[in-house]
């Protein structure tokens, strides 16, 4: 289990055995860890080597011995929370990188019944065990918005149809989507960062949406399957990222 994790997180399989043995020996000379890891003293070097560049154990000499120990677990959640940082200072330069198809068909709707039935239409047109996905759900705003009741009939029909809902939101947003996690199928993850938003983008199908809160709701549609592909990769790049 904790291989797994740790190999989502960036290390090699042997990087993370080497990681997992290191922890509870503390400060230890280099030959002793590679008595408990039984492999080639030349290997354990390299993934020592390894695994300080990434962070994640120190090396200091005593006596004439070198010594090794990991860094506190809690290293982890700063490198990853290092490079969603980079990758959202990235962000706007590969955006503007990336070719933009022809095909793509743009429009814009406004008012709360245009999200309501783009959410009864994706609910009404993806197959049993397809997923509707949500960066950055609005919570408390959303549900005052489209109107408690309209929710309830939505996720009512969601659930009939079987259709999955996944939500990747901010740690400052998990009060607001409590009411969310009543209803089967629904997933939620938490960023460890809270910026502002004042977007929501769902994805279904070949369809994005984007919903930007201000005094008249105004949505953004563009249907593409290029598009909805790259932001449905982007949404599971952020969503290895994010904590249950």
């Amino acid at each position: 289990m904790l291989h797994s994790i740790l190999e989502t997180l960036g290390l090699t399989a042997i990087e993370a055995e080497c990681y997992e043995k290191l922890l509870p020996l503390g400060s230890v000379p280099i030959a002793e860890l590679t008595a408990a890891m039984k492999r080639h003293p030349q290997i354990v070097y390299r993934l020592i080597d390894q695994l300080v560049a990434k962070g994640l154990a120190v090396t200091e000499t005593r006596n004439h011995r070198k010594y090794v120990r990991a860094e506190d677990p809690k290293s982890l959640e700063r490198v990853q929370i290092q490079k969603l940082q980079k990758l959202r200072e990235a962000l706007p330069a590969l955006s503007a990188l990336q070719h933009q198809p022809a095909e793509a068909n743009v429009h814009i709707e406004r008012g709360p019944e245009a999200t309501r039935n783009l959410r009864r239409r994706a609910f009404s047109e993806l197959p049993p065990g397809g997923t509707y996905y949500i960066l950055s759900p609005s919570g408390e705003h959303f549900y005052d918005v489209v109107g408690r009741e309209h929710i309830e009939k939505l996720e009512l029909l969601r659930v009939k149809r079987k259709v999955k809902k996944k939500l990747l939101a901010f740690e400052s947003q998990r009060k607001f989507l409590k009411a969310e996690e009543r209803w089967n199928g629904t997933e939620i993850r938490y960023l460890p960062e809270a910026y502002p938003v004042p977007t929501s983008t769902n994805i279904f199908g070949n369809t994005v949406y984007v919903q930007i809160w201000c005094q008249e709701t105004i949505v953004i549609v563009i249907e593409s399957e290029e598009v909805a592909r790259s932001y449905r990769d982007f949404f599971q790049t952020l969503w290895k990222m994010g904590k249950a």
